[in-house]
């Protein structure tokens, strides 16, 4: 009788074990000063349609997708080179750290029946003012009637506080805990036949002259630092309305 109250025991252990970890090691590190969803996602709008050769244009969103994501807020557009004919997807988000942080790709696209080609790996990226971006990137593909469809996505967060593209090696959920509100940002491109390397990417050609632009858009308080408080962005945006 005592043998089998045992694993009872510990697994009854293990559970309260993982729900006050929840409740203490993920809390809300950046609780004060408040910043609201809804104020952070005004900033969207002065997220540039054209840059350089890239002409963007506004793409639908189903209100279960938005849901899904946990977007209140969010930037959903692909960008087209008129130059070289390739087109990059942006998908631009703010929402609760336990909403963005667990809808990611290894989530979304085998659920629509892409399978991952490799592991989800981090990518670092050098961008012209000195700044670098951390993302996460990895290559799906998906085989139908209409044939071969390959992509590769690029993803990461930013606390408002923060104002850095991050991609935590423990995981964003675990690295923000419960952030009232936050950024999630995605670059996806088709991958082409010469494409060889990550470097390669036409997600990462765009996302070198765009993630300033949308830097700037964010963060427009910025200190040379690169430093803004989520104060800043709510006090702001009470200006501009």
């Amino acid at each position: 009788m005592i043998r089998t109250m045992v694993p009872a025991a510990i697994g009854l252990i293990a559970i309260i074990g993982l729900s006050l970890y929840e409740n203490v090691a993920i809390k809300d590190r950046w609780a004060e000063p408040e910043a609201l969803a809804e104020e952070m996602g005004k900033r969207f709008k002065q997220v540039p349609h054209e840059i350089g050769n890239w002409i963007g244009e506004d793409l639908p969103v189903e209100e279960l997708v938005r849901k899904t994501a946990g977007a209140v807020n969010y930037v959903s557009r692909r960008y087209s080179n008129s130059r070289t004919g390739k087109s990059v997807t942006l998908w631009l988000i703010v929402g609760h750290s336990r909403d963005i942080t667990r809808h990611t790709p290894n989530i979304c696209y085998p659920s629509q029946g892409f399978r991952p080609t490799g592991s989800t790996l981090q990518h670092n990226l050098q961008l012209a003012d000195g700044k670098e971006a951390k993302f996460y990137t990895a290559q799906y593909t998906k085989e139908d009637h209409t044939g071969r469809s390959n992509e590769r996505v690029f993803w990461t967060f930013n606390h408002p506080d923060k104002n850095q593209w991050d991609a935590p090696t423990k995981g964003a959920r675990w690295h923000y805990g419960r952030a009232r509100a936050m950024y999630k940002l995605y670059f996806t491109s088709h991958v082409v036949s010469s494409e060889e390397i990550i470097e390669d990417s036409a997600a990462l050609d765009f996302a070198e002259v765009m993630l300033p632009e949308i830097d700037k858009a964010l963060f427009p308080n910025s200190n040379p630092a690169g430093d803004v408080s989520a104060e800043d962005i709510i006090s702001d945006e009470l200006t501009i309305e």
